[in-house]
Order: structure tokens, then sequence, then C-alpha cells
């Protein structure tokens, strides 16, 4: 009878660890992974318009930021739109016209920080142009 009653206490252990294990998962799924995800992105859309960053790697940033969503993918897209590297820019302008056919819509304030050329492209598209206020 002895050696059952010692048991009981690690008995009852066992549950409790299942418990704190199954929080620290959960907690890493909807914390930790997100977190991560959205530094990664922003780094991304920072090396965007960093002139150190490879040309090549630049083209190759701004064209894979295209199958995301949201307002700073769309404005560090109007920057690169702008480099100064042909490139660049053009896989910026590219990336965007991808993001703005497949929503349908434009922002003007963001349609109005491209040049004459690429707000000529852009209008090209039938985007519906969408004032901000």
């Amino acid at each position: 009878m002895l050696p059952l009653l010692l048991l009981l206490p690690v008995a009852l252990l066992v549950p409790l660890q299942y418990l704190i294990m199954l929080g620290a998962q959960l907690v890493y799924l909807v914390w930790v992974l997100p977190c991560q995800d959205a530094r990664d992105t922003a780094d991304v859309l920072s090396s965007l318009a960093d002139p150190a960053v490879p040309a090549e790697q630049r083209v190759r940033m701004a064209r894979a930021v295209a199958e995301l969503q949201g307002r700073p993918v769309v404005e560090a897209l109007v920057q690169t739109s702008a480099d100064a590297e042909p490139e660049v820019a053009e896989a910026g302008l590219e990336a965007l016209c991808t993001i703005w056919r497949r929503d349908g819509v434009v922002g003007e304030d963001l349609l109005l920080k491209l040049d004459l050329q690429a707000q000529d492209r852009v209008r090209a598209l039938g985007v519906r142009v969408r004032s901000p206020w």
C-alpha cells in the first residue's frame, strides 16, 4: 500500500506536464511564429530600398512580395519603383501591377507617387482609382 501512495504524486504530475507542453506549443503557434513572420517581412521590405543590397537580390525580393497584401508592402514597392537601378524599379512596378490587378483597386495617393509613365501603365490595367479620403 505504501509504494502506491508514493506513486500517486508522480501520477498526478504526468497530466500537468502534458498540459504545460500543450500550452507551450499553442503559445508558439499563436504568438511566436506570427511575430517572427512579421519581423522577416519587415526586414525584406526595408532591404528593398537599401542600395547596399545587390540589385539582383532586390529584384527577386520585389517579385516575391507581390504575393503579399497590405499597405506596408505596397508602400515599399512604390518606393522601389522609383529606384535608381532600372531593373529594380521595373520589378517593383511589375509587383505593384500584379497586386493592383488582383485587388482591382488602387489608392490615388499611391498612384500619384509614381512617375507619369508608371501612372499611365497602372491606369491601363483597368483598375479603379480610389480616393483615400
